[in-house]
């Protein structure tokens, strides 16, 4: 008898062990798991959510996600205007859940692409730039994006881009953009 309740013991313990390893297993798995998701995956299974990016000296900009590409996210704010966010100044984000869309072959527009088709609206934008205060930001048109630039035509106050208007012609390494506002997003 004393060795029935010594064997079901160990019985027992073997098996609190080899749940232990099986919990261990599995908390391991998903870790690996995890250092495969990016931030993209993470964006992508977030649209209609309500979130907020700070880009550091550039301000804040928040908005319900709308549309992600690589290396980028368009918000909708509440103003009635979009905000294209360049993910690699971002500090941090606030309002996202923990799930993540994971989506095999899915192809998505580059920054270039995104700043190519604000460039053929031709609408009135301001520019954040990284590293520079909200307030230093750039008004006016995006009239080309070349590679790894764009060319913005500095219209003052928000006028349409007339020749008239022009004040002055930029040339901004795509890698200073941090935040492209349209013109009913507000000029902060």
């Amino acid at each position: 008898m004393r060795w029935d309740a010594l064997f079901r013991d160990m019985e027992a313990q073997m098996a609190a062990s080899a749940a232990l390893e099986a919990e261990d297993e599995i908390a391991e798995r998903v870790r690996i798991e995890v250092q495969g998701v990016s931030l993209q995956d993470r964006l992508r299974s977030q649209a209609g959510k309500h979130l907020v990016f700070d880009l550091g000296p550039a301000g804040r900009v928040e908005g319900t996600l709308r549309q992600t590409g690589t290396g980028w996210a368009v918000l909708k704010q509440q103003r009635g205007g979009q905000v294209l966010v360049v993910l690699s100044h971002v500090a941090w984000i606030r309002g996202m859940d923990r799930y993540a869309a994971l989506q095999a072959g899915a192809v998505h527009l580059g920054l270039g692409s995104a700043l190519r088709g604000i460039a053929r609206d031709r609408s009135t934008v301001t520019v954040r730039c990284a590293g520079t205060a909200a307030e230093t930001a750039l008004h006016g048109t995006i009239d080309r994006v070349g590679g790894d630039f764009l060319e913005l035509a500095a219209v003052p106050g928000g006028g349409a881009r007339r020749s008239s208007n022009v004040t002055g012609m930029y040339v901004l390494p795509t890698a200073s953009v941090a935040a492209v506002l349209s013109r009913d997003s507000g000029w902060e």
